[in-house]
């Protein structure tokens, strides 16, 4: 295997100066390939930069409180479904328990216009103040 001349490291090495190093000793063995390899080695590496190329997005939309802001990320539409999904359970529960409140209230209502109706105490009875009076001393015994 043939050395090559790397240059001297560098102190403190940074991933810009481990390239240059690397760069430099492809560079040099380079030259003693034949040149079918190098053509392959060549079309291999355009391939390789072209697939790491940062992707475009499909269509970029317009961004909202907790959304991506493109539709391309896999991720996007499974994130924001399930913030849907939460956003309707939370209304859909509002929604019972506010049915709920008013069926309570219905219920109650109709309990007390069946007792005065099924009560053989008459209706005007009830609208007499006198007899308000009494009930109120009849429940301080």
């Amino acid at each position: 295997m043939n050395r090559t001349h790397l240059p001297p490291p560098a102190s403190g090495l940074d991933e810009a100066a481990i390239g240059r190093r690397a760069h430099a000793a492809l560079e040099a063995s380079c030259a003693e390939l034949p040149p079918d390899i190098a053509f392959r080695l060549r079309q291999s590496r355009e391939r390789a930069v072209a697939a790491a190329l940062p992707r475009r997005r499909l269509a970029l939309l317009p961004r909202l409180a907790g959304m991506a802001g493109t539709l391309g990320g896999g991720d996007w539409l499974r994130q924001n479904l399930i913030s849907a999904t939460g956003v309707v359970l939370l209304a859909l529960i509002a929604a019972f328990a506010s049915q709920q409140s008013q069926d309570e209230r219905l219920n109650e209502s109709i309990d007390i216009d069946t007792a005065l109706l099924t009560d053989d105490l008459p209706i005007d009875a009830y609208l007499d103040r006198g007899f308000g009076n009494w009930l109120d001393s009849q429940g301080e015994r």
